[in-house]
């Protein structure tokens, strides 16, 4: 009896096995080298490029690769590539995928084609060099920070086939002046030079390139975006409405000339590194709906010196008011943040401390 249940045993193993290498064999045979590309061969048929190793500057690329038509652009596949000046991508292509452009510090122009539907995550991230970008109407979604960090873009056009857009694609981008949306788009709004997306009224993204030392966002907004004001250092002052409940992460970040900023009883969440490295912030006040103030949140705030915070904040993240030298908070006796001071070493008072002067 034993002898068969061990046999039964070493069958089911040694299948387990042959089915895992022929796995990792139909994995190899997805896989191909053809002169300076590296190719992944889709389920389709068709390729995606994977890596390119080659070192054209002005450069074309490929819309079949051994007979095999190319439809995507892989992750990270033309990274690093410092020495290209321009690309033009095939109307083969549909998907431009995350990075597939990653620091490609000398690309000056890209050629989208109307055949893609998708462009990736950190897509152009760091194309330090690329002045101007067209995207055609066949795109549907722009991934997170898809063009972070473009210093020499001056103006882009979103096109009424877009439906999603992910965290500010254009966070970084110093001289930005222009993003376009036509006035019917169904998904997206400009106004006052800033990027709001209709379905959740949230602002994605404010232009740092209008040199605008003060902002109101409207009334009826009811999120900010993560790094939707970042690195805006033209930004002295921000008047948030009562209509917003949350300010995402980075929202406000490296916003060194912001002096001040007022958050209204509406809102619940300050989001991880919201107003890090807000060096010109000399005071803040958190309205007693905020129930909780992520990791980093003030971090670097070198100016500072008095932060209160409401009864209602029953979650503070590390390091929240590190690097804030001058700092000392206020907070009511017996609270979380008064824990929460103590715990992490900051200066701190209560709002009645001096209450004794009345008496």
């Amino acid at each position: 009896m034993r002898n068969k249940w061990f046999v039964s045993l070493l069958m089911v193993v040694v299948m387990m096995c042959a089915c895992w290498t022929g796995a990792v064999a139909e994995e190899v045979r997805k896989t191909f080298t053809s002169g300076a590309y590296s190719c992944v061969l889709l389920d389709d048929g068709t390729v995606e490029i994977e890596r390119y190793y080659g070192s054209a500057t002005d450069f074309v690329i490929a819309d079949t690769i051994d007979g095999k038509k190319v439809t995507a652009i892989g992750e990270g596949a033309f990274r690093y590539y410092t020495s290209m000046t321009s690309v033009i991508i095939p109307d083969s292509v549909t998907a431009i995928g995350e990075k597939a452009f990653y620091e490609c510090k000398s690309l000056t122009s890209v050629t989208i084609p109307e055949s893609v539907t998708s462009i990736g995550d950190y897509a152009f991230c760091s194309c330090k060099s690329l002045t101007s970008v067209t995207i055609p109407n066949s795109v549907t979604s722009i991934g997170n920070y898809a063009f972070f960090a473009c210093d020499s873009l001056t103006n882009i056009t979103i096109p009424d086939s877009v439906v999603q857009i992910g965290a500010n694609p254009f966070a970084y981008c110093g001289n930005l002046r222009s993003i376009s949306v036509s006035p019917d788009h169904p998904n997206f709004s400009i106004i006052d030079g800033a990027l709001f997306r209709k379905a959740d009224k949230a602002l994605i993204s404010y232009l740092d390139g209008t040199n605008s030392s003060t902002y109101t966002i409207p009334q009826g907004i009811t999120a900010i975006g993560d790094d939707a004001f970042a690195r805006c250092s033209s930004l002295t002052s921000v008047s948030i409405p009562d209509s917003v409940t949350s300010i995402g992460d980075y929202a406000f970040y490296g916003c060194t000339s912001l002096t001040s900023v007022s958050i209204p009883d509406s809102v619940t969440a300050i989001g991880n590194t919201a107003f890090g490295c807000c060096s010109s912030l000399t005071s803040v006040s958190i309205p007693d709906s905020v129930t909780s103030i992520e990791s980093w949140a003030f971090y670097a705030c070198s100016s500072l010196t008095s932060v209160s915070i409401p009864d209602s904040v029953t979650a503070i993240g590390d390091y929240a008011f590190s690097d804030c030298p001058n700092l000392t908070l206020t907070v009511p006796r017996s609270s979380y943040a008064a824990e929460y001071a103590k715990t992490h070493n900051i200066p701190y008072t209560y709002p009645d401390a001096n209450d004794w002067l009345n008496n």
